[in-house]
């Protein structure tokens, strides 16, 4: 109550109550001009941070000077008149700051609660309401606080009753004949305001994309009766037959010009230089003709003998922008003497040749800090059919833990290259056009990459080659069939294996010592458990055998060197009309299967029983993944995300298991946040091991976003989930294995809570997890038995984790 006056009241708490029960609709919020201060998590933080601010501080400084003059002449004497104000003017600054960031206190204002009332009654007018009626009551309580009722008396609603139409057009009165049945305005239906809105749209856009080019949608108006007593309104749907005194009516387009480098300051006919006539559509350039008609056309859809349609305009322009070869795209029509249209699309290309310069600091619980940078080119039109072909390469610098030389910061390095060429068409020997046309723009994307690792894990050195044809088959669906995403994974470090993995080569040693005593190094393990741990071992010590065996199966799966030749198919719908939406829903499934043709093709088989290609086993495996997101919009600033994963993985034929590379893990910033990145499973196990791995994952997450300060947001948040086995190897153990609904009891929950700091640009993200069950403790011990901060964990995240 800090900046509240004698005679103001602190506004606390707005109630609509809609025929003496209290409103529930959100939606009625909008209409109330006058709000109560912001609560966050029930209590008025904005309006707090506020008060902490000084809104009077320089006439309080200068009061303080004139009744304080000895600690003022101090104050300069011991510093400087400068230093002192100095240090007044920063005062000032940080009070200006705190008053901006936070939030004055609403005073309750009489003014706008009769706008409120206005605003109730004109909404439930347009809803119908005929005879609505609003007033509010202020109620003054303790503390200087009030609150107000606005009370909605809305009597009955009229509905629809006959339907007739005035169109003065023959042309455009057939044309809404046809298409009547889809009217968002029927008999019987309540009055509102908005079907009205959306019919005029509705037939705004029937006209338009009908061949009516110069129809407008002000040339709709609707006569509606409100002054009935029977609650009943006769509507007459009125349209204009002409615009000024030229008649509505069909037009087609007779030309179609595309200028291919079209500049503003260099217009005109005399600038052309170049033009080509291909298949009816006129090619203009103001220098040479760079891009071929060919594979240019596959981007417009504006077409001469079809009728004028606005849907052609967009679809064109939308695919054109696609291609990310120009700058702008404007598309003209000009009316001719015949009532024909002549269509001129005029294109700005962007540069042909760009260069891009990335750098980036990077930390985890696996690499404790990484500087790495990328140099980038990229190459539009490379064969003059849009096409884009880009070149990278990068390397890092990192602190690796796995690194020979440890005390060394930046121990290790990776360096790695990539280039793709991107159609904007399909290339295949089978033709789709039927199947999947140009207007779901579809594209062709080869690409080929390399990394070589040098102390980090493994040291592992990847090629990658990836054929991927995507396309759009709606405004809400996208789709992705990767022809091949082969991947060739080969280990240069594998004698360093027991050095990265400490915890399993302490378990041999353990082992070892104990029924052997015997000291082994880690270049000795494997040959331990080749010699020595044989079927007498597994008769008189069946749990340590299985400890071993499976350490020795990991051993094989690690470092294996493998060839993942991938086909997959991804399908992605998401309703999210832009990037600021916060009610809509997301969902994506991808299948994929790797090795099944090569394994046919492939001849070889080593020592193991695989079948190889150039001496490399096959990975042969189905994998699905499924993820879905929703949105809630509850109020304003605040949001309400639901997350759920669902992922298997199946080794058969060729393979007894997953690649290491291609297998689940669970933890980390945008996952099971309260465990690190690898940490848990499988299962109820509680293995100690760096790093975890499963071949089915699920998990799902509820967080609750909200606003605290201006560009400072929270959330609190939920995340459950775990990984498992699915094989069914004997030496793997009961508590990592799925058993259906009996496996819900491994499921892990983290909660906690979480900052964000939004630049407009990137958003930061720090987020605290809590231990809140643990599946691997002891029965009694699972909830809670962790829940404090000397086990929490820090999560720093750039954007939102989902």
């Amino acid at each position: 109550m800090k900046y509240v006056s004698e005679n103001e009241f602190l506004l606390v708490k707005n109630k609509v109550i809609v025929n003496d029960k209290k409103n529930a609709s959100d939606e009625i919020n909008d209409y109330i001009v006058q709000r109560p201060n912001q609560l966050v998590l029930g209590v008025a933080l904005p309006l707090h941070f506020y008060n902490l601010g000084n809104k009077n501080f320089e006439t309080d400084f200068d009061i303080w000077k004139l009744e304080n003059p000895g600690w003022y002449n101090f104050t300069t004497g011991v510093f400087s008149e400068k230093q002192a104000r100095g240090v007044r003017n920063f005062k000032f600054k940080m009070h200006q700051w705190i008053l901006n960031n936070g939030e004055p206190p609403v005073i309750l204002d009489t003014k706008k609660a009769s706008q409120t009332v206005k605003n109730l009654t004109q909404h439930y007018y347009n809803e119908g309401y005929f005879n609505a009626k609003a007033d509010f009551d202020e109620h003054h309580l303790k503390n200087k606080k009030a609150s107000i009722d606005y009370i909605v008396d809305t009597d009955k609603p009229n509905q629809l009753d006959s339907i007739t139409t005035n169109i003065q057009s023959a042309v455009l009165d057939s044309i809404y004949e046809i298409h009547k049945s889809k009217s968002k305005i029927k008999e019987g239906d309540q009055f509102r305001l908005s079907s009205f809105v959306n019919e005029q749209n509705r037939l705004t856009n029937l006209f338009r994309n009908s061949g009516i080019y110069r129809f407008y949608k002000n040339a709709i108006t609707f006569e509606v009766d409100t002054s009935s007593t029977d609650y009943k309104s006769d509507v007459v749907l009125l349209i204009d037959g002409n615009t000024g005194s030229v008649p509505f009516k069909v037009q087609k387009i007779q030309k179609v010009n595309i200028y291919t480098d079209y500049s503003f300051s260099n217009s005109g006919d005399n600038s052309i230089k170049d033009s080509i006539n291909y298949k009816g559509f006129s090619f203009f350039a103001q220098e040479k003709l760079k891009y071929n008609p060919k594979y240019l056309l596959n981007s417009i859809f504006i077409e001469a003998n079809d009728i004028y349609k606005d849907e052609t305009r967009e679809l064109t322009r939308k695919n054109i922008r696609g291609l990310q070869n120009f700058r702008t795209v404007d598309i003209k029509y000009e009316e001719l003497d015949n009532d024909m249209l002549e269509a001129s699309i005029y294109l700005s290309p962007l540069k042909k040749y760009s260069i891009g310069i990335n750098t980036e600091l990077t930390h985890s619980n696996i690499r404790q800090l990484g500087i790495s940078g990328k140099l980038s080119f990229l190459d539009r039109n490379i064969f003059r059919g849009a096409e884009l072909f880009k070149f990278s390469i990068q390397g890092s610098f990192l602190d690796s833990k796995d690194a020979a030389e440890k005390s060394k910061l930046l121990n290790a390095w990776e360096i790695g290259g990539d280039i793709s060429l991107e159609l904007p068409r399909f290339v295949f020997p089978v033709k789709f056009e039927k199947l999947i046309p140009k207007s779901m723009a579809p594209k062709t994307i080869f690409t080929l990459g390399t990394s070589l690792q040098k102390d980090i894990g493994l040291d592992k050195q990847i090629f990658t080659g990836i054929v991927d044809y995507t396309w759009e088959s709606s405004k809400t669906k996208n789709h992705s069939f990767q022809l091949l995403n082969a991947q060739f994974i080969k280990n240069l470090n594998i004698e360093s294996y027991f050095n990265i993995y400490k915890s399993e080569f302490n378990e041999i040693q353990y082992i070892a010592n104990t029924y052997f005593n015997d000291t082994l190094t880690t270049d000795g393990a494997i040959g331990f458990i080749d010699t020595k741990i044989d079927a007498n071992f597994e008769e008189s010590n069946p749990s340590e055998y299985k400890i071993i065996r499976n350490i020795r199966n990991r051993y094989n799966i690690i470092t294996e060197d493998v060839l993942v030749p991938l086909m997959a198919y991804t399908f992605t719908y998401n309703n999210s009309e832009n990037y600021k939406d916060t009610d809509f829903s997301f969902f994506r499934s991808r299948v994929g299967a790797s090795g099944n043709l090569t394994s046919l093709l492939a001849k070889n088989i080593d020592v193991n029983n695989k079948k190889t290609l150039f001496g490399i086993p096959i990975a042969q495996y189905v994998r699905v993944d499924l993820e879905y997101k929703k949105f809630w919009d509850v109020s304003e600033k605040t949001v309400l995300v639901f997350r759920s994963f669902l992922g298997v993985a199946v080794p058969y034929g060729n393979s007894k298991t997953i690649p290491f590379s291609r297998s689940y893990f669970i933890g980390g910033p945008n996952d099971l946040r309260a465990w690190k990145i690898y940490d848990l499973g499988p299962g109820s196990t509680k293995s100690g091991l760096e790093f975890n791995v499963g071949n089915l994952k699920f998990i799902n997450s509820l967080e609750y976003r909200f606003n605290v300060i201006n560009s400072i947001n929270g959330a609190l948040f939920v995340d459950a989930g775990n990984i498992w086995e699915i094989s069914n190897a004997s030496i793997t153990a009961s508590e990592a294995k799925f058993k259906g609904i009996n496996s819900i009891k491994d499921i892990a929950i983290g909660t906690g809570f979480g900052l964000r700091y939004d630049l407009s640009f990137i958003l930061l993200r720090l987020d605290l997890g809590f231990k809140t069950y643990e599946p691997y403790l002891s029965e009694g011990d699972k909830w809670f038995k962790n829940y404090n901060l000397a086990h929490s964990v820090f999560n720093f995240g750039i954007s939102y984790p989902f």
